[in-house]
C-alpha cells in the first residue's frame, strides 16, 4: 500500500525531472484489509487486486516486474534476477515477510488470513467445519494491523453463530492485551468485546509449538482444537538484512519524521520499518496499512521538491486510524497521535457508520490513480 501510493505520488509531482522505476514482482496488487472478507466470501479475488497498468502508461514511470535480490547501499544499485538497476533515491517498502519456520509445526496445521491463499484456505474450511473448538492466536510479536486478529475472531464467532454451528474460540496472544500499543483503557475495550460474545482470551501466552490436534505454549500449557488460526511471525525481508539496512529491532530504523534511514539518500516506509514510540503503551510505532500510506504521502512530497525545487518539505507527525469490524456490517474505530507523548488515543464503539467508512477506504484505495 505505502510502495504503490508513493509511486503514484511521486510520479505525477516530478514531471520530467526524474524518472520512477518501480520494482514489483506481482502485476496486480491486493487490498490486503480486505482478505478477512474474502473468508467470508463478502468478496473474490478479482474485486480487491488492483493492477499496474495505469501507473505504468505514464511517461516517467518504469516498471520492473521483478524480485529484489540484492540492495547494494556503496553501490547505489538494486539487483533483480535480469538487471542491476542505478538509483539516485531508493525507497524501501517491501513490507513483513511471515515467518513460519519460527514455529514448529505452524506452517503444515494452521490457517492464517494474511493472503489470498491463505484466506481462500480458511473460507473451505470454514465451509466443512460442523463445529467445536477453534483455537486463534498471535504466535509472535510484532504484527502488522495489530486489531486484525481480533476482528477476525469476532467475525468468526458471529458467521457460526448465524449458521446456528456450536463453536467455542479461545484466543490466545503473547500481548498483556489487546493492541497494546493504543494502551490499557482501548485495550479493555476490545477485550469487553470479546468477552460479550464468548471468546475465551488468554493474554501473556505466547506459543511454543504446533501439532496435529492441539497447541503447546511456552508456560507448559496445552490446548487442542479443531480449527486452528493463527497471526504468524512477522520478520523483515532477506534483502534489507543482507544489506545491512536492519538493527536490533528485526526491522529498519528510520527518522520518524522523515522516514530516512541511516544511509544517505535511502528512505523506508511501512510495515518494514522501525520507529521509537516516546511513551511506554508499546516500545514501537505498530505496523499499519494506514501509516504506510502516510508516510508515502510525506515521502513523495519531500522527493518531488527536493528534484523539482517546488513546494515545502513536510515531517510525517504518526497519526493513523484504523476499523475493527466487529459483525458484517458495523465496526469500532480506533485513532490516535502515536508520536506525542503522552498519545492522544481514541475509542469509538461499533456503529454502522464507521464499517461505511472502511468500505470508502477500499473504493478509493482500489481506484487510486
Amino acid at each position: 500500500m505505502g510502495g504503490f501510493t508513493l509511486s503514484n505520488l511521486v510520479s505525477k509531482r516530478v514531471g520530467n525531472s526524474a524518472v520512477v522505476t518501480v520494482v514489483e514482482p506481482r502485476e496486480r496488487l491486493p487490498f490486503a484489509p480486505a482478505f478477512q472478507w474474502l473468508v467470508f466470501g463478502w468478496r473474490q479475488p478479482e474485486t480487491i487486486q488492483r493492477d499496474l497498468t495505469r501507473l505504468s502508461e505514464r511517461k516517467n514511470v518504469r516498471i520492473v516486474n521483478a524480485k529484489v535480490e540484492k540492495i547494494d547501499l556503496k553501490g547505489r544499485t538494486v539487483k533483480t534476477p535480469s538487471q542491476t538497476i542505478k538509483y539516485d533515491k531508493l525507497v524501501i517498502a517491501l513490507g513483513a515477510e511471515l515467518a513460519f519456520d519460527q514455529v514448529s509445526g505452524l506452517e503444515a496445521y494452521s490457517h492464517n488470513a494474511y493472503s489470498l491463499e491463505g484466506a481462500l484456505k480458511l473460507r473451505e474450511a470454514m465451509i466443512n467445519f460442523n463445529g467445536g473448538t477453534i483455537a486463534m492466536g498471535i504466535s509472535r510479536l510484532p504484527i502488522k494491523c495489530p486489531p486484525a486478529p481480533y476482528e477476525l475472531a469476532l467475525l468468526l464467532e458471529e458467521h457460526f453463530r448465524r449458521a446456528k454451528k456450536r463453536i467455542e474460540i479461545h484466543f490466545f496472544t503473547p500481548e498483556p492485551h489487546p493492541v497494546p500499543a493504543a494502551g490499557s483503557v482501548i485495550g479493555k475495550q476490545v477485550e469487553r468485546l470479546l468477552n460479550q460474545r464468548g471468546i475465551k482470551y488468554l493474554s501473556k501466552t505466547k506459543l511454543a509449538k504446533v501439532e496435529r490436534d492441539k497447541v503447546v505454549f511456552e508456560n507448559g500449557s496445552e490446548l487442542k482444537y479443531d480449527i486452528l488460526v493463527t497471526t504468524p511471525p512477522h520478520r523483515a525481508s532477506q534483502v534489507a538484512r543482507d544489506a545491512g539496512l536492519t538493527d536490533e529491532s528485526g526491522w529498519i530504523p528510520v527518522n520518524p519524521h522523515s522516514l530516512a534511514t541511516r544511509h544517505e539518500d535511502v528512505f523506508a516506509i511501512g510495515d518494514i520499518t522501525s520507529i521509537e514510540t516516546p511513551h511506554g503503551h508499546a516500545p514501537y510505532l505498530p505496523k499499519a496499512g494506514v501509516f504506510a500510506q502516510s508516510q508515502a504521502e510525506v515521502v513523495a512530497n519531500n522527493l518531488a521538491v527536493s528534484l523539482t525545487k517546488k513546494g515545502e518539505m513536510k515531517q510525517w507527525g504518526g497519526e493513523g486510524s484504523c476499523y475493527l469490524q466487529v459483525a458484517k456490517s458495523e465496526s469500532a474505530f480506533l485513532k490516535g497521535s502515536f508520536l506525542s507523548n503522552p498519545p492522544r488515543l481514541e475509542f469509538h464503539p461499533p456503529r454502522r457508520k464507521w464499517f461505511l467508512e472502511k468500505l470508502r477506504l477500499e473504493k478509493e484505495w482500489l481506484k487510486l490513480n
